[in-house]
């Protein structure tokens, strides 16, 4: 018998961002604490630094025409095919080791010419002629007085460098006059024009540079501002705990919640089961299971019940993609939950390698009694003695499971068949697909396949492993049953709790009354004592 087919869940759509939302949500505190770490720095950072302040003088630059009437003096020419280049290299005249000398012997003995180059910062003003000399010292005098000390010693500087060119230059010239001829009058004439130009810079004319602007007071402490530093402080600590929260994310392989178990595999959800408090995970009695427990079993059996019109029992493969989901328990509840509701039912212990149902309800059989008598299946089975109306078909822990799993898969068939006429209810435990490929020899031969998965457990590798074989076999789970999902809190919480049906107030459900009412869930069950 093939298994049932149901429309998967809508794939959920993704955007870029959607990982580093989900990260941030599953490491919030992670995040936080990186983001506080980043704004104590940040505070201790603006307590520990010193109050700066900048005050800024400015020097206009004139290139000369490169017409040789300066002849080989160190003149800032025209570029017209690159003036920011221009302009740098008037830059690299001014910020010169003669300034900042000239600058520490007018700012006095505590600044040395070292000190006086890290305080000064040249630099070329955007795309203007202008070069901008700034000052930083701790107060707003000494920083006017640093800006104006460089901006004028540099000037000096450059005026001392061309004067002294100049000069040599027009003795040159005057040595060239002199031995001209009184006929060649032209030559003479442009020779005693660029003596007169020459005469002007010697003289301290500079035909590059000159003050703009004197350095004023600043109004206001120089560098970022706390309030700026801070912020900055708090984007970086959200990068880097967005980031960190995406590493640790990505080296987890558990899957972390619903939306991404359902991004997995979109299979509907058949029902939730709270988390079990400690000392209900081994419970052997269907009453003392916690309510909300039971309940989510009963949504799922409505589910599995709907459209049955068969007179055979159905047949229901627990299995999970990881070790620890919880599909071992998961059998086992829904098979108290459907015992307590007065269901015939077969519990099948299929997890050969781990075999544990017997133990855990007191109902020890063995699977290699099917193949050792030839008693049938209705005499091999053994009822658990705290659960009236289940029967189990256990097994015993074994070395080497081959040879066994082998033997099962061929009798399957006919085992489940005779099961169906014994049973409203076959259930059957198997090992995580997952891991081992044991259940894809069930998988063919029952009704309904139920995939257990638990958030924050369940392997995302395994998963996706167990959905693409369930693929290339042909197979659809019925639906996913979500283990240890958090119940939101509604008005319904506590409806029909208070009072039982005997109006004794122990919480609507009796050890072992039927919970079902009669109806269309219970017919196919009548159904079949009449015909039986």
């Amino acid at each position: 018998m093939s298994p049932q087919r149901s429309t998967p869940a809508p794939t959920r759509e993704e955007g870029a961002h959607a990982p580093f939302v989900r990260a941030v949500r599953a490491h919030p505190l992670l995040v936080g604490a990186i983001v506080l770490v980043a704004i104590a720095t940040s505070v201790a950072l603006v307590k520990a630094r010193a109050a700066e302040y900048n005050a800024t003088a400015q020097i206009l630059v004139t290139p000369a025409s490169n017409d040789g009437t300066y002849g080989v003096l160190p003149i800032v020419s025209e570029n017209s095919a690159d003036p920011a280049r221009t302009l740098q290299t008037a830059s690299t005249i001014i910020d010169s080791p003669q300034a900042a000398q000239g600058a520490a012997k007018a700012m006095g003995p505590r600044w040395s010419p070292d000190r006086v180059a890290k305080s000064t910062k040249v630099q070329p003003r955007g795309d203007s002629d202008v070069i901008a000399i700034t000052g930083t010292a701790p107060t707003g005098a000494q920083a006017v007085r640093l800006a104006n000390a460089y901006t004028t010693s540099a000037l000096a500087a450059r005026s001392s460098e061309l004067a002294t060119a100049a000069n040599t230059q027009i003795a040159q010239l005057q040595t060239q006059l002199r031995r001209l001829s009184p006929a060649d009058t032209q030559t003479a004439s442009q020779v005693a024009s660029q003596i007169t130009t020459l005469s002007a810079v010697a003289d301290g004319h500079d035909p590059n540079f000159s003050l703009l602007q004197a350095a004023v007071p600043p109004a206001s402490i120089g560098g970022s501002s706390a309030k700026l530093i801070v912020l900055l402080a708090i984007l970086a600590g959200l990068v880097l705990g967005v980031g960190a929260a995406t590493a640790v994310e990505y080296l987890n392989r558990r899957v972390r919640d619903e939306d991404e178990l359902l991004a997995l595999y979109p299979l509907p959800i058949l029902a939730r089961v709270p988390p079990l408090p400690d000392p209900a995970r081994e419970v052997g009695a269907p009453e003392l299971l916690p309510s909300r427990v039971r309940e989510a079993f009963r949504t799922l059996q409505v589910q599995l019940s709907r459209g049955t019109t068969t007179k055979e029992g159905r047949t229901v493969l627990f299995t999970s993609p990881s070790a620890g989901d919880g599909k071992t328990a998961s059998a086992v509840n829904f098979a108290m939950v459907l015992a307590a509701a007065d269901f015939k039912v077969i519990l099948f212990d299929f997890d050969l390698r781990k075999p544990d149902l017997g133990s855990r309800l007191g109902a020890h059989a063995d699977f290699m009694d099917v193949f050792r008598s030839n008693e049938p299946l209705d005499q091999l089975l053994v009822e658990s003695r705290t659960i009236p109306g289940l029967r189990v078909m256990s097994a015993r822990p074994q070395g080497d499971v081959t040879p066994l799993l082998e033997a099962v898969s061929r009798h399957l068939p006919e085992l489940l068949r005779e099961a169906r006429h014994l049973a409203d209810y076959v259930i059957i435990d198997t090992a995580p697909i997952g891991q081992v490929s044991d259940a894809l020899r069930v998988a063919s031969a029952v009704d309904d396949i139920i995939l257990v998965a638990r958030p924050g457990n369940t392997d995302r590798t395994e998963l996706v492993h167990t959905r693409e074989l369930l693929d290339r076999m042909g197979h659809t789970p019925t639906g996913l049953l979500v283990v240890g999902a958090p119940i939101v809190g509604s008005i319904y919480q506590g409806y029909g709790l208070d009072v039982d049906r005997a109006g004794n107030g122990n919480g609507g459900d009796g050890p072992v009354a039927p919970w079902l009412a009669d109806g269309a869930e219970r017919e196919p069950r009548a159904a079949r004592r009449q015909s039986g």
